[in-house]
């Protein structure tokens, strides 16, 4: 049914709560996952530390899915997440996309409760997956 399930990882506690999910239904299914982590394109922060921290994000999925026997792929992507996710659906030809209703950055809400993050709060990324994106998502609270 999920031949590859994808999950984008951004190193919060949420993303690894979604890489979870993912790999309890890639166990199901004998599904791959298709591990992303972007970069964004204007960052602050200096592209190596970005880098090497996105390495050690994908490694962790990897390890975790490894002891259930499950193949990961891993992809680290320089990136607009919010403008870009959906051409990173097709180019890893998921059939399911797991992702957390909320990110790392907390200031690219669609919904605003006192800044703080609450169950009607949607990141900005996970929402622009919701509208476009042509596979089935699994959006994790």
């Amino acid at each position: 049914m999920f031949d590859v399930i994808m999950v984008p990882v951004d190193g919060s506690d949420y993303g690894y709560e979604a890489a979870d999910i993912a790999i309890e239904i890639a166990q199901k299914f004998s599904s791959k996952i298709a591990a992303v982590h972007v970069l964004e394109e204007f960052s602050l922060n200096s592209f190596d530390s970005q880098e090497d921290s996105g390495d050690e994000i994908l490694a962790k999925i990897t390890e975790k899915a490894g002891k259930f026997g499950i193949e990961v792929t891993e992809h680290l992507l320089t990136a607009d997440p919010l403008r870009d996710m959906k051409f990173i659906v097709e180019q890893t030809r998921a059939d399911l996309v797991v992702i957390h209703a909320h990110g790392s950055n907390n200031n690219r809400f669609v919904s605003f409760e006192d800044n703080n993050v609450s169950d009607t709060q949607i990141g900005s990324v996970s929402e622009r997956l919701l509208r476009t994106c042509e596979v089935p998502v699994l959006l994790v609270k």
